[in-house]
C-alpha cells in the first residue's frame, strides 16, 4: 500500500477500502451500555469543538 500523503490520497484509500472498513465497524447500539468508550464523554466535547455547531469541520 502506498503512503498516504495528501487528502486526495486519503480519499482514495477510503474509496478503495470502504467495504473492508464497514465490515469492521461496530454500531454503537450493539455495544454494552457499560462500555468504556460509551462512558467516555470527551468525544462529545471534541465533536462540539471541531464541528462548531454547524455540522462542518
Amino acid at each position: 500500500m502506498k503512503k498516504i500523503e495528501t487528502v486526495e490520497d486519503f480519499r482514495e484509500f477510503l474509496k478503495n477500502n470502504r467495504n473492508k472498513l464497514i465490515s469492521h465497524a461496530i454500531k454503537v447500539e450493539k455495544l454494552p451500555s457499560d462500555d468504556e468508550w460509551i462512558k467516555d464523554d470527551s468525544w462529545d466535547e471534541v465533536y462540539e469543538k471541531e464541528m462548531g455547531g454547524n455540522g462542518k469541520i
